[in-house]
């Protein structure tokens, strides 16, 4: 197979590091980006000699693109995924994959239709040290689970909230936007979430999501937890994530059997660590025409757990996650 031609949608902020890691990927040349604004195209075309532009659109037609990342606000990511599964274009989506279940399975059903590899990002799993916990917790070294947490808790200033971030429809709050890879992490190191009752609200800012969460979990297999999260503190521990078994815990690098502190042999991701492992697994899974580490469906899990929080603290009860669908046709 010849050169992967790779595109951005959204090349300025966040976009500039995924930019940075298709230029470092063997096989991979970044070839177009998107900006709302023609005066962000020159750094972007002078930085990584690719052709930028103004329309989604038009760079989809144009560029003759094999895959794309979406780096968009959360709340626009569907629309452009959507165009690029039309367009026969693979779809790398930054977290969550959309803000909505509706939008989020409607991404999903296009990429099918149009027989295109839809992947989402959460580059935290790409670490030694939590693919060694996972491993442990497949191989059942902690014993059954009992508790599984995590805590997330940030500082965003009221002027991150003046434009769209903090928006209901396009961002969104503390759990969805900087707490969803913990809830991604604390699912795939300890197993699906099946329900959830949460209390949220917003003590820091002005704003029109949550700034402050606060959720009890139970797990399919029969496991208990909590999720924290908030962009309105400083001087914490920024984010952990905490399995408890009945033979040993893991807390974010400490793995623990019995009362012994044990330094393990870690286990490298597949594909490389962080965001630029993710972005290689992705080309590679397209490459040989398999299904990446975190597909569509696989990314859309957390979205579901999150947005059955959102219900659970709007309705004030304990919310199954599989009633997500149901709850969001209702609203």
């Amino acid at each position: 197979m010849g050169t992967t031609r790779y595109g951005i949608v959204g090349a300025t902020g966040f976009g500039t590091n995924h930019a940075d890691c298709v230029a470092a990927i063997d096989g991979v040349e970044l070839v177009a980006g998107t900006a709302n604004h023609e005066s962000s195209l020159p750094p972007f075309e002078d930085a990584y000699g690719a052709t930028g532009y103004t329309s989604h659109e038009e760079m989809f037609e144009a560029a003759d693109l094999d895959a794309v990342s979406i780096c968009t606000p959360s709340g626009t990511h569907a629309e452009f995924a959507i165009d690029a599964a039309r367009a026969g274009i693979d779809v790398l989506c930054e977290k969550p994959l959309d803000v909505t279940i509706d939008r989020v399975d409607r991404m999903i059903e296009v990429a099918e239709d149009h027989d295109v590899t839809l992947a989402g990002i959460f580059q935290r799993r790409f670490t030694p040290e939590r693919w060694t916990a996972r491993e442990w917790v497949e191989d059942g070294r902690f014993g059954d689970l009992v508790l599984a947490d995590t805590a997330v808790k940030y500082h965003r200033s009221q002027e991150y909230y003046a434009g769209w971030h903090g928006d209901r429809d396009i961002d969104g709050g503390a759990l969805i936007q900087q707490a969803i890879h913990f809830v991604d992490l604390l699912q795939w190191l300890t197993g699906d979430i099946e329900s959830v009752f949460a209390r949220t609200d917003t003590v820091a800012h002005e704003m029109e999501c949550e700034d402050v969460a606060v959720v009890t979990v139970q797990f399919e297999n029969g496991a208990y937890g909590t999720i924290e999260a908030t962009t309105g503190v400083q001087g914490s521990v920024r984010e952990r994530v905490e399995l408890n078994g009945t033979e040993g815990s893991y807390n974010s690098g400490t793995f623990v059997l019995g009362d012994e502190t044990i330094e393990p042999d870690l286990v490298e991701p597949p594909c490389g660590t962080g965001l630029e492992g993710q972005i290689r697994d992705f080309v590679e899974a397209i490459r040989e025409d398999r299904p990446p580490i975190v597909d569509g469906r696989d990314a859309r899990a957390a979205v579901k757990v999150v947005l059955a929080a959102y219900a659970s603290a709007s309705l004030d009860r304990e919310v199954r996650v599989d009633e997500v669908r149901e709850l969001a046709a209702h609203t």
